[in-house]
């Protein structure tokens, strides 16, 4: 008879707590790269992303900081599981972004990255 280490409901416990951190990661990465692929002029677009759990926020910022794109990009790594993540850009120009208006993202970025969604998937999960 084959013997466990630990009680199940904590391995349970464990594997939930795994999946968790899958989803999280998948949701950073498919975020991450959304940014990543953002056009830079003067930095504001790529910095103006933002990440919000249950509904998406259009706030704007004058603010071309480098990196704030991937600092919004990294809540996804820290918010609850189980409802909706939403990756937002509220300047008046990001959908023109979106369907081609820069020759630095003339296939767009949000199009591009949810192409790859199976395959970020897939990668996501055989990591863990």
């Amino acid at each position: 008879m084959a013997r466990w280490s630990i009680p199940l409901d904590r391995f349970a416990e464990q594997k939930k707590d795994d999946l968790r951190d899958v989803v999280r990661k998948i949701t950073f990465d498919v975020f991450r790269r959304v940014v990543l692929r953002s056009p830079v002029d003067t930095g504001r677009f790529r910095a103006n992303w933002n990440v919000t759990f249950g509904a998406p926020s259009y706030t704007t910022s004058a603010s071309t900081e480098q990196g704030r794109g991937l600092n919004e990009a990294a809540k996804a790594l820290t918010l609850p599981v189980g409802g909706v993540c939403w990756l937002s850009n509220g300047l008046p120009y990001a959908q023109r972004l979106e369907y081609g208006w820069s020759k630095q993202a003339p296939a767009g970025m949000v199009r591009v990255t949810v192409a790859e969604f199976d395959s970020i998937v897939a990668a996501g999960a055989q990591r863990q």
